[in-house]
């Protein structure tokens, strides 16, 4: 009994060594972007995450989630709505080159 405890805390050990040790590959792999953009005339901030969505290459992500992340990151869009000349911070995930 004592040798099948110890076999499988091995087991267990070697794989959750294997699971960090991935994790943080794919940290490596992937950075986040921050961006200011100015607001030009006739933007919306759907437009304007459709646009920055598309440079977003870390995975799937949906359009909804994604304004209300530009929406969260510009308090001031809760407010009132983003006119010409407004500054944006926008920020995304870009795979990395190796």
């Amino acid at each position: 009994m004592r040798k099948v405890v110890i076999a499988l805390m091995a087991a267990l050990f070697v794989c959750v060594g294997s699971v960090s040790e991935a994790a943080e590959v794919d940290h490596r792999s992937w950075t986040v972007v921050h961006v200011s953009y100015e607001v030009q005339e006739g933007d919306t901030l759907q437009s304007v995450a459709e646009t920055y969505l598309q440079k977003n290459t870390y995975g799937k992500r949906d359009i909804n989630e994604f304004r209300e992340g530009i929406r969260e990151l510009n308090d001031w869009l809760l407010t009132r709505d983003m006119k010409k000349g407004d500054v944006l911070r926008i920020n995304y995930w870009e795979k990395v080159s190796k």
